[in-house]
């Protein structure tokens, strides 16, 4: 995310918890898209995973500016929100695009974490960039598996070929 340097603590919580409403949509829509039931738990997953980073960015903020009503930027800090967001969007390409999400959320939280005052804000903003690290991993699995078997998503189970019948020696 190219974030501007001279932001306060106020700005980047709201550009954050922007970001975490976004990939929970997304994270819902392509559990919505696909039939496979073990990617859409780890989707649905992932989706809860958001839910539970904006919760505690919204104690965030609540705890350091208790007097400042919660106000989201108009525009999420992450690249092709439009995109991700269409209804047609491919499955493949969503994935991408949240693998991409991910990476930039690990380097945003790390490097807040970094700048971070107090003890308890840099410790709560380390554990959410490993989470989105631990996030990324999960989906690179994903998302490699399905560019092998690109109708994975789309079956009931994985079908790595067991439909096959063997009729060689």
């Amino acid at each position: 995310m190219n974030i501007e340097p001279n932001l306060t603590f106020l700005e980047i919580l709201g550009l954050a918890i922007k970001s975490e409403v976004n990939a929970f949509q997304v994270y819902e829509r392509l559990a919505q898209r696909v039939q496979n039931p073990a990617l859409r738990d780890k989707l649905l997953f992932l989706k809860g995973e958001e839910e539970k980073h904006r919760t505690i960015l919204e104690a965030m903020h609540a705890q350091n500016f208790p007097e400042v009503q919660l106000e989201l930027p108009p525009r999420s800090p992450l690249p092709r929100v439009e995109i991700a967001l269409h209804e047609d969007t491919p499955v493949l390409e969503l994935l991408d695009i949240a693998l991409e999400w991910e990476k930039l959320s690990e380097e945003f939280y790390a490097d807040f974490a970094r700048r971070a005052q107090d003890a308890k804000g840099k410790a709560i903003l380390q554990y959410l960039s490993e989470m989105e690290s631990g996030h990324y991993h999960l989906l690179k699995a994903e998302r490699d598996l399905l560019a092998q078997f690109p109708e994975g998503y789309n079956a009931g189970e994985y079908h790595l070929g067991e439909e096959m019948l063997h009729l060689g020696p």
